[in-house]
C-alpha cells in the first residue's frame, strides 16, 4: 500500500497521448470551448420555490387537502372557496408569495395528494404501481409523466412504456432510480422500485449525423466499458495505463485491486470527458457505472483516495445539470460522503492542504465551492431556507475570493502556459503574476521529476519480473548501486528481503550467484535487442538465451556471441539452446510425438529455419498485430481524456456563478 500520511492522494492515468498546443489563446474562446453555463428554466424554479414553501406550511398546520373542507368526496372535486381562503391566509404569512401563486401551489399539491391516494388504492387492489417519470431535456423544461407498471415485471417493461410515451426507440433510454441504473432483466421490486417512486429517464437526443456514427448512449457506454476491459487486460503487457498520484508518483496495488480500480477510474475519466462536452446523459451513465466499479474496490482503498469522493460530487453536479431534483435523497447521501472525505483529506478550513502546499489560496477550494453550492441548492429544495441562505452567502464569498483576473490569465496564456495550470496558479497565488509563474514552474519540475522516478521504477520492475503488489524502495536500490552493485541485482535482493538493507547487502556479498539465477529466471529478453542481434547474423534462439544470461546487456551479449564464433563454440551453443528449448516445449506440449527443432546438413550446420522457428515467427507476427490493434484502440479511447493530472481542480466557476444568482433571486437575497 502507499503512504498517504503526508498528502491527499488522488489517482490519475499516465496517458500516452500527444497534447497539441491550443489553437487559440483567446480567453473567452477557451472558456466557451470547455465550459458553458448550465441552462436552467427560471419558471420551473419559481414554481418549485412556491410549492416547497406552501408544502411546509401545510405540514406545519397539519392541513390535509384531500379531506373536507378542501375536498368534496361526493363531487370528487376541490372546494374552491376553501382553497382560495387558505391561499389568502398563506399569502399573509408569506408576503413575498402572491395569492394567485399560493392558490396555484395548493391546487398542484392537492392534485398530487389525490393522485397518490388513487395510485395507492390501485396498487393494493391490482398490484399495478404508478411510477413518476422525469425525462431531462437540455435547454428546455423536463418532461413529467406517470407510467403504470407491475413491480413484479422486469424493468424492460417499464423502458418499453417510457419509450412509447416519449416516442423514441427503446435502445435510446436508460432508467435511473435512487442513484442506480436499472437492469433490464431484473424486476422492479428486486431493484427497490416501489409504487410512487420517481424514475429518471435518460433519453439521447441525436442528430442524424451523430446517429450514423454511434447508435445510442447505451451502446456508447457499453462500448466504452468493453474497450476499457480490453485495454486493462492488455495493460500488464503494454503498460497503457499507470496509477499515479497528483504529483506523478507511481502507486502500487495488488493485481485484482489494481484492475478494479483502473476500470472505475477509466469509466470516470470518460464520464468527465462527456461532462465537458455537456453530454450530461452519457456522463451520468458513465459516472454510475464507475460508481458500481468503485464499490467493488477494497473499502480501505476508497478511504485513502480522493477519486471516489470527487465522483460523488460529479454525480450530484450532473443531477443539477439535468435539473433533476427528484434524485435529491441520493444527492444528499453523495454530498455527505464527499464532504466527509474532503474534511479527512484537506482538514478543516483547508488547514492540512495549506500546511502541505504552503499556500493559503489552495486550488482545492474550487471543489469546496461546488460542494457548498450543491449543499445550498439541496437545502433550498428541502425548504431549509435559512441554511440555504447561509450556504449561498458562503458560496458568494468563496466565489469572490477565487475570481481569476482576466488580464493576468491572458498574460500567462500569451507566455505559453496552458489554461488549466494558469488558472490554478493564479488562484493559488491570489492573482499575483510573478508568484504564479514561479508556482507553475515549480509544479512542473516536481511532476517531471516524480514521473521520471516512476518510469524508472516501472522499468526496474519489468526488468526483474516483479509485480507491483509489494513496492521495492528505490532509494535503497540507489544506495546499493552507489556501493558498486548492479541495479537489477540490488532490486532482487531488496525484494527478497522485504526492503531490509542489511540483509539485502549480505545476500549481494555472500550469495551473488543465487540472486543472479533468480534474476535470470524472471527476466525476459528485450525484443528490440533480440532483433538487433538477429540483424548481426545470430540466430534468434541464441540471441534470446544470451540476452537472458546477460540481463539484457547488449554489449556483453555481443561479446559472448562473437567470442563463441571465434572459438568455434557457436554451433555447440546453438545446439544446446535448441535442445533446452525443445525440452521446455515437450514438457508443456500435450502432443504424443515430437518434431525435430533444428534441421542440419551433413556437416552439422543449420540447413534452414526449423518448424519451431517458423511458429515463433508466426506467433511474433500475431503478437505484433495484436499490439498494433491495441495501440490503435488505446489512442482512440484516450483521445478525449484530459491527461493533465490537475484538470479536476480547474473549475472556471462560470456555471456556479450563474446558478448562485438564480437561487439568490429566488430567496430575495441581495
Amino acid at each position: 500500500m502507499f503512504d498517504v500520511s503526508q498528502k491527499s492522494t488522488s489517482l490519475f492515468f499516465g496517458l500516452r497521448c500527444e497534447i497539441l498546443p491550443s489553437e487559440s489563446r483567446n480567453l473567452r474562446a477557451a472558456v466557451k470551448k470547455y465550459f458553458s453555463p448550465v441552462t436552467m428554466t427560471t419558471t420551473e424554479l419559481e414554481d418549485e420555490n412556491y410549492v416547497i414553501q406552501i408544502r411546509a406550511k401545510l405540514n406545519e398546520k397539519n392541513v390535509k387537502l384531500w379531506e373536507p373542507p378542501f375536498y368534496n368526496p361526493s363531487t370528487l372535486g376541490p372546494v374552491e372557496p376553501e382553497l382560495e381562503k387558505l391561499a389568502k391566509s398563506f399569502h399573509e404569512e408569506l408576503s413575498h408569495v402572491a395569492t394567485a401563486d399560493c392558490l396555484h401551489a395548493l391546487r398542484k399539491l392537492q392534485q398530487n395528494a389525490l393522485d397518490r391516494l388513487k395510485s395507492k388504492d390501485e396498487f393494493t387492489r391490482t398490484g399495478v404501481a404508478t411510477l413518476r417519470v422525469r425525462a431531462p431535456t437540455q435547454g428546455a423544461a423536463n418532461r413529467h409523466f406517470d407510467v403504470k407498471c407491475k413491480t413484479a415485471d422486469p424493468a424492460r417493461e417499464l423502458v418499453t412504456l417510457v419509450a412509447a410515451q416519449v416516442q423514441v426507440d427503446v435502445g435510446r433510454i436508460k432508467l435511473v432510480s435512487a442513484g442506480k441504473v436499472l437492469q433490464l432483466d431484473r424486476t422492479l421490486a428486486e431493484q427497490n422500485v416501489r409504487n410512487g417512486a420517481t424514475v429518471m429517464a435518460l433519453v439521447l437526443m441525436q442528430s442524424a449525423e451523430a446517429a450514423q456514427q454511434e447508435s445510442t448512449t447505451f451502446d456508447r457506454v457499453h462500448k466504452i466499458r468493453s474497450d476499457a476491459e480490453k485495454i486493462i487486460d492488455a495493460n500488464d503487457r503494454s503498460d497503457f495505463l499507470s496509477l499515479e498520484d497528483q504529483d506523478g508518483n507511481a502507486l502500487h496495488l495488488p493485481k485484482a485491486e489494481k484492475k478494479a480500480l483502473l476500470m472505475a477510474l477509466t469509466l470516470y475519466e470518460k464520464g468527465k470527458a462527456a461532462l465537458r462536452k455537456e453530454n450530461f446523459e452519457e456522463a451520468l451513465l458513465l459516472f454510475l457505472e464507475a460508481d458500481s466499479d468503485f464499490r467493488l474496490c477494497n473499502s480501505q482503498l476508497l478511504n485513502v483516495v480522493d477519486n471516489y469522493a470527487l465522483l460523488n460530487l460529479d454525480i450530484a453536479w450532473t443531477y443539477l445539470c439535468l435539473k433533476n431534483i427528484n434524485q435529491l435523497p441520493d444527492a444528499e447521501q453523495r454530498l455527505r460522503l464527499c464532504e466527509d472525505k474532503f474534511r479527512q483529506s484537506y482538514g478543516d478550513n483547508m488547514r492540512r492542504v495549506t500546511a502541505i502546499k504552503g499556500t493559503q489560496q489552495c486550488s482545492e477550494k474550487a471543489l469546496l465551492l461546488r460542494l457548498h453550492l450543491l449543499k445550498a441548492v439541496m437545502f433550498f429544495h428541502q425548504n431549509k431556507r435559512e441554511e440555504a441562505e447561509i450556504m449561498f452567502q458562503v458560496v458568494d464569498t468563496e466565489l469572490q475570493s477565487l475570481r481569476v483576473d482576466d488580464g493576468a490569465l491572458s498574460t500567462l496564456l500569451d507566455c505559453g502556459f496552458e489554461l488549466t495550470e494558469s488558472r490554478i496558479a493564479l488562484r493559488a497565488c491570489s492573482n499575483n503574476l510573478e508568484t504564479a509563474i514561479e508556482f507553475i514552474n515549480s509544479r512542473r519540475e516536481t511532476v517531471t521529476a516524480n514521473e521520471k522516478k516512476s518510469k524508472r521504477e516501472r522499468d526496474i520492475y519489468k526488468r526483474i519480473g516483479h509485480t507491483d503488489e509489494n513496492r521495492i524502495n528505490i532509494e535503497l536500490v540507489d544506495r546499493l548501486v552507489e556501493m558498486g552493485f548492479s541495479e537489477s541485482l540490488a532490486a532482487v535482493a531488496l525484494r527478497k528481503n522485504d526492503n531490509d538493507l542489511v540483509e539485502a547487502l549480505n545476500d549481494l556479498q555472500s550469495k551473488p550467484d543465487s540472486l543472479k539465477t533468480e534474476l535470470t529466471a524472471a527476466i525476459e529478453p528485450c525484443l528490440k535487442l533480440t532483433a538487433k542481434l538477429v540483424d548481426l547474423g545470430f540466430h534468434e534462439e541464441v540471441a534470446k538465451a544470451v540476452l537472458k544470461q546477460t540481463l539484457n546487456n547488449f554489449d556483453e551479449a555481443v561479446e559472448i556471441l562473437v567470442t563463441a564464433r571465434e572459438n568455434n563454440e557457436y554451433d555447440s551453443l546453438l545446439a544446446t539452446v535448441s535442445m533446452e528449448s525443445s525440452r521446455a516445449s515437450s514438457s508443456t506440449s500435450s502432443s504424443s510425438s515430437a518434431e525435430p527443432t533444428l534441421a542440419t546438413t551433413e556437416d552439422g550446420c543449420p540447413a534452414g529455419p526449423s518448424r519451431k522457428k517458423v511458429k515463433n515467427e508466426a506467433k511474433s507476427d500475431t503478437d505484433a498485430a495484436k499490439k498494433e490493434m491495441m495501440d490503435i484502440l488505446y489512442k482512440s479511447f484516450s483521445k478525449d481524456i484530459d491527461s493533465n493530472s490537475e484538470a479536476y481542480l480547474d473549475l472556471p466557476l462560470v456555471e456556479e456563478a450563474t446558478i448562485l444568482e438564480q437561487y439568490k433571486k429566488l430567496l430575495n437575497m441581495k
